[in-house]
């Protein structure tokens, strides 16, 4: 039996970020495996050597059953992934056209010039709210973008994405589907009367570098593509930025020398860890610790509570920006690790790189507002107040 350590409820939107963070802690120094009754019943795992453990165990945790507790009957599973072996192997080619270190790095000029266009939106105020003005928008309208939507439609993408991940595990959410799945619909019918060479008009023909996808199949890769790389890197973003403005002297190191950025990004994705809870199917016994998991049962592996385990980060909780072994698992482990993630770290470095070459004396401006558990996996930003010496007109 799992320790009765009371397990939070993930999908209960009251809690706030302080209660969310205690109760990841609260069952991590308790046991490595909480169990809980609701949502049909299932396990937290809770600790980092565990965690690694079962992401790169895919034998033993399947993810075919969805990576949400309790999952979606509505969505189509998607690609990667919501998908074992050998469909996995498949999708992740499909997936990765676009998101190999190569083709970030020469699409790292477009990913410029919409923060430049964003930043511009505000640059001259004096002030701004850093979340609506550009950590929410930025990532939809990047992947917008690198799909072959223009900037109109992908800031219209932005909306419909980030209504339908809020809404995942209330009412709201068939008709939040609905209304991506008629855009998605929309877009490959546009693609199939003009095509153009872009990832949509593959989609749009039925075969994506080789594999031939149907409509369920398009809208999954859309799926996988536009909710699933807008609202982490969003929240990534707004962690990046606040802890920069935050921890004292940061803000003016990198202003002197950009080159300990790649490890502030690093240090900051495992503290703030946006996306924080993954489902798997046990497809045998499995034993973690002194608890034996049975053939068939649910876990929902705790990533936000792995990334702060003293047993893996001495002093957890600090923000250290010379910490040199920080093998965070913000974006998984393994076979299922996040395909997006080299496109992720291109925009926290290019959007923090151009607000202090614009804006070198950005600094809070009143008290951010973060989030609890939005669709029962997100933490992320509501507010991110800012001042600034307001850059002159040209």
């Amino acid at each position: 039996m799992a320790n009765e350590t009371p397990a939070f409820d993930h999908l209960d939107g009251s809690l706030s970020t302080a209660d969310v963070r205690r109760a990841h802690a609260e069952m991590r120094e308790a046991c490595p495996v909480v169990h809980s009754d609701r949502h049909g019943g299932f396990d937290f795992l809770t600790r980092y050597a565990d965690i690694r453990a079962a992401l790169t165990d895919t034998g033993s945790f399947s993810s075919a059953d969805g990576v949400h507790i309790p999952p979606s009957g509505l969505l189509p599973p998607v690609p990667a992934l919501e998908f074992d072996e050998p469909e996995h192997s498949e999708w992740r080619e499909v997936l990765d056209g676009p998101l190999t270190p190569r083709a970030v790095r020469a699409f790292e000029p477009v990913i410029t010039e919409v923060v430049d266009l964003l930043i511009d939106q505000f640059a001259a105020d004096g002030t701004a709210d850093l979340v609506g003005g550009l950590t929410e928008p930025l990532p939809a309208i990047v992947i917008g973008r690198m799909i072959g939507l223009d900037q109109a439609e992908a800031v219209r993408a932005r909306g419909i994405a980030a209504a339908l991940f809020a809404a995942m595990g209330s009412e709201e959410f068939p008709a939040r589907f609905a209304e991506f799945s008629e855009h998605t619909q929309r877009w490959l019918a546009d693609r199939r009367e003009n095509p153009r060479g872009d990832l949509l008009t593959e989609m749009a023909r039925g075969v994506v570098r080789g594999k031939e996808i149907d409509e369920a199949g398009a809208t999954g890769l859309l799926l996988a593509y536009i909710v699933g790389g807008h609202h982490s890197t969003g929240s990534a973003l707004a962690g990046l930025i606040r802890h920069v403005l935050t921890v004292p002297g940061l803000r003016d190191d990198l202003l002197a020398d950009r080159r300990g950025l790649a490890r502030v990004i690093e240090e900051s994705l495992r503290l703030t860890t946006p996306l924080q809870l993954f489902a798997r199917t046990l497809r045998c016994p499995v034993r973690i610790g002194d608890h034996e998991l049975a053939e068939g049962g649910r876990v929902l592996l705790d990533l936000a509570a792995a990334n702060r385990d003293p047993r893996e980060f001495p002093e957890p909780e600090e923000f250290d920006p010379r910490r040199t072994r920080n093998r965070h698992v913000s974006f998984g482990a393994g076979p299922h690790v996040c395909q997006g993630q080299h496109l992720a770290r291109a925009e926290l470095r290019i959007a923090v790189g151009r607000l202090l070459d614009r804006l070198p004396d950005l600094r809070l401006d009143g008290e951010p507002v973060e989030s609890g558990l939005v669709g029962g996996s997100l933490m992320t930003h509501f507010a991110l107040p800012v001042a600034f010496t307001p850059e002159k007109v040209a």
